[in-house]
C-alpha cells in the first residue's frame, strides 16, 4: 500500500511539472493601463518606452500636437519650440533623455528643458528618432541620415547620389540603422556599422525593405514588401528571416525588439491591423492576453522594453489611445501550481497515517 501511495504522490508531482511547464510556455498575459490624453485633445501616439516604463509619443491638445512623457501614471506635454507648431517625442533613453522634433527641427528634451540640436550646414529640416544609454541621438537632416553625439552632428552616408536616408534606431555599441530611399522612392533596409553602409537585403522577391529597430545583439526588425503588402522580418546575421502574421493576417511590420528576442508590431488584416508580439518563434495577437481592458482594440504595439513592458495604440471607443501593457503572472500556470502542491499535501498527510512495518 505504501509503494501505491508513492506511485501516486510521483504521478501527481510529474503531473504538476508537465502542466505547469506547457503553461509557462504560452504566450505571457498582460495587464493595460491608459496613457489618457493631454488637456483639450481627444488622442494619442506612443512611440518608445524605456526600461523604468517611461513613455514618450504626441498627442493633440487645445495648442496642437504636442509632445508628451508619460511616467508614473501622469501624462505632461514637453512644448514646442518658440513659433512651433506641433511637436514630437519618439524615443527616450534610461536617463530619461527624449528626443524629437518640434516643426521642422531636431530637439532634445534634457532635465526638463528642450534645446534644438543643429542640422547639417544650410539644413531645412531635421529630425530625431532614437537615442541609446551613451545619449548618441540617431536622425535626419535634409534628406541624409545622421548621428548627433555630444551635440557634434555627423552623416552616415546612403546607398547612391541621389538618393535620401534616415536614420531610426542605434544601439550601444553605436551600430544604427534606418532606410536609404531611390529617387523613385523605392526603400532599401540599411545598416551603419563600423563606418560602412550596408543594404540589408529583404526576402526573395522584395520590392521595398525598411529597417525599424535593432537590439543590442544586432538582430534588426523592419518590413520586406511587394506587390503593396509588407511582410514583418528580422534580419539575423544579415539574414531576412519571415516574422509569419498571426492566424489570419496577411502580413504586418515588427517596430522594435528587446535583448531578449521579444518582437513588437502589428498583423495586417486588411482595414485593421492587430497589435502582435512575436516570442520563441510564435506569433500571439496581444488583443487575447489581457486580463483587464474591456472596451479595448489594440492596433499596433510600438515599442518593448527588457522587462518585456510594451507601448502601443489602440482604439478605445472611437478614440485613438496610446497604451502600456505590463505583463502579470498567469493565472493558470499559478493555479494548476497551487493545485498540485495541495495534492502533494493532501497525499503526504495521507502517508503519514500509513503503518510502518515492523519486523
Amino acid at each position: 500500500m505504501l509503494q501505491k501511495f508513492r506511485r501516486s504522490l510521483l504521478g501527481i508531482a510529474a503531473a504538476t511539472v508537465s502542466l505547469t511547464s506547457l503553461s509557462a510556455h504560452a504566450a505571457q498575459q498582460y495587464k493595460i493601463t491608459d496613457i489618457g490624453v493631454l488637456p483639450g485633445g481627444g488622442d494619442t501616439w506612443t512611440y518608445a518606452i524605456n526600461d523604468l516604463g517611461a513613455v514618450v509619443g504626441y498627442g493633440s491638445s487645445s495648442e496642437g500636437n504636442r509632445a508628451f512623457l508619460w511616467s508614473g501614471g501622469t501624462l505632461s506635454n514637453l512644448g514646442a519650440l518658440p513659433g512651433a507648431f506641433t511637436s514630437a517625442a519618439h524615443d527616450i533613453n534610461n536617463a530619461g533623455t527624449v528626443v524629437g522634433s518640434s516643426n521642422s527641427k531636431a530637439v532634445i528634451w534634457q532635465q526638463g528643458s528642450m534645446t534644438e540640436l543643429n542640422g547639417l550646414p544650410n539644413a531645412s529640416y531635421s529630425h530625431a528618432n532614437g537615442i541609446n544609454q551613451a545619449g548618441q541621438v540617431i536622425g535626419t537632416s535634409e534628406g541624409q541620415a545622421v548621428v548627433w553625439n555630444q551635440g557634434q552632428i555627423k552623416p552616415l552616408g546612403t546607398l547612391s547620389p541621389g538618393w535620401v536616408s534616415v536614420g531610426l534606431d542605434i544601439n550601444d555599441s553605436g551600430n544604427a540603422i534606418g532606410t536609404a530611399y531611390s529617387p523613385f522612392y523605392q526603400a532599401h533596409a540599411m545598416l551603419w556599422h563600423d563606418r560602412t553602409n550596408t543594404e540589408l537585403v529583404g526576402l526573395a522577391g522584395s520590392a521595398d525593405n525598411g529597417a525599424i529597430a535593432l537590439n543590442n545583439t544586432g538582430t534588426v526588425v523592419g518590413y520586406s514588401g511587394a506587390a503593396n503588402r509588407d511582410q514583418a522580418v528580422a534580419w539575423e546575421n544579415g539574414e531576412a528571416k519571415l516574422l509569419a502574421p498571426v492566424a489570419g493576417g496577411a502580413g504586418g511590420r515588427a517596430y522594435d525588439i528587446n535583448d531578449a528576442g521579444q518582437i513588437v508590431g502589428f498583423s495586417d488584416f486588411g482595414p485593421m491591423f492587430h497589435a502582435t508580439l512575436w516570442q520563441d518563434g510564435q506569433a500571439y495577437d496581444l488583443n487575447e492576453w489581457l486580463v483587464n481592458g474591456q472596451g479595448w482594440f489594440l492596433d499596433q504595439a510600438l515599442s518593448v522594453n527588457a522587462s518585456g513592458q510594451i507601448a502601443g495604440v489602440g482604439f478605445i471607443g472611437s478614440q485613438m489611445h496610446g497604451y502600456v501593457l505590463t505583463p502579470v503572472p498567469e493565472p493558470s500556470t499559478f493555479a494548476l501550481m497551487g493545485a498540485g502542491l495541495l495534492s502533494l499535501a493532501l497525499t503526504r498527510r495521507r502517508l503519514s497515517k500509513v503503518p510502518a512495518h515492523t519486523h
